[in-house]
């Protein structure tokens, strides 16, 4: 079975950590982050010609002209500096049940600094080591790369090659027209979330609102997903908390006809719902017209017991599955 994408957005951070993170601090949207942060400080004596709370119309504005470097600068190490102090909750969140929903054939392209997934990721691995791969579209304050030896891992980890610890990766902040070639790492993140998207069945865009900062991005994302007339078997899913209206709008060049989901939480999406056969049951339901059980997957506030007696059946079905064939349907 091909692979299920996830383009992930700040929306799902929130969703992740809305009452805060494990120390009570939170995470949001670019509109009013600066001053959800308590940034303002940076910006006093600045004269803004933008309106605009967003921080990527901010950022870029400030980037533009030559006499707010300093600013640019300490605006920089600030988010920097903030996103790596959160940490997750102790108990199951939105990031642990999406990690744990694909396997190793599926990738999930955040666009994200914050190192949640990151977080999750490690301690879901305590579950199983069938888990898929994380691309940073945006670098990431988790991440650390090494560029004598094109490694890379958690910040807190060596260069299996050198042993020497991992340099932190640079954030791609939001300039209106970004270099996604420029950085090595960031270039090696999209050329394989490129190859992914090419080569998938099914895409899910969750928390992602495609700013007009990120037109380059969206541009890239469209071409790996390519002509639509090519796409009539394949589906699409969109998680956001926006109407399906302004969803369809948002997202048509990505949507054949009627394949697709729209829904506004994560436990009735296919990857809610289905966990780690998304692929398969889709497949299943609209090609070979069978009812899948919708009751089988994840459901809110899981204990982690729960979470290993949903998955328990699952896993060992992947276990037992000879190398390169598919899972059993495991929803029906």
């Amino acid at each position: 079975m091909r692979a299920h994408t996830i383009i992930l957005g700040a929306g799902a951070t929130i969703a992740a950590i809305p009452n805060g993170d494990k120390n009570g601090n939170k995470s949001s949207v670019m509109n009013g982050l600066i001053e959800k942060l308590h940034l303002e400080d940076i910006l006093n004596g600045i004269i803004l010609n933008t309106k605009s709370d967003n921080l990527e119309d901010i950022y870029s504005e400030l980037y533009s002209r030559p006499e707010c470097q300093e600013a640019v600068s300490q605006l920089e190490w600030a988010l920097y500096n903030y996103f790596s102090g959160l940490e997750l909750p102790d108990y199951p969140t939105i990031y642990d049940y999406l990690v744990l929903s694909l396997t190793d054939k599926d990738v999930i392209a955040t666009f994200n600094w914050d190192p949640l997934l990151l977080q999750a990721y490690v301690r879901c691995h305590k579950l199983t080591d069938n888990l898929p791969h994380i691309l940073c579209l945006h670098g990431n304050v988790g991440v650390g790369y090494c560029t004598k030896h094109r490694e890379f891992g958690t910040i807190d980890a060596l260069c299996p090659i050198c042993r020497k610890p991992l340099p932190p990766t640079k954030l791609l902040f939001p300039v209106k027209y970004k270099n996604y070639t420029n950085n090595e790492y960031i270039k090696g993140c999209w050329n394989a979330t490129e190859y992914i998207i090419e080569n998938s069945y099914m895409l899910t865009i969750y928390g992602y609102s495609a700013p007009s900062s990120d037109g380059e991005a969206v541009r890239l994302l469209k071409k790996a997903w390519g002509d639509l007339d090519k796409r009539q078997l394949e589906e699409v899913s969109v998680i956001d908390i926006i109407s399906e209206d302004e969803i369809l709008k948002k997202w048509d060049k990505f949507i054949y006809s009627h394949h697709y989901r729209y829904t506004n939480d994560f436990f009735s999406s296919y990857l809610g719902m289905f966990p780690r056969r998304s692929c398969e049951t889709v497949f299943a339901t609209v090609q070979l017209n069978v009812t899948p059980d919708c009751s089988k997957g994840f459901h809110k506030d899981m204990t982690w017991d729960e979470i290993r007696d949903v998955l328990r059946d699952v896993l060992l079905e992947e276990i037992q599955t000879p190398k390169g064939k598919n899972y059993p349907l495991h929803y029906y």
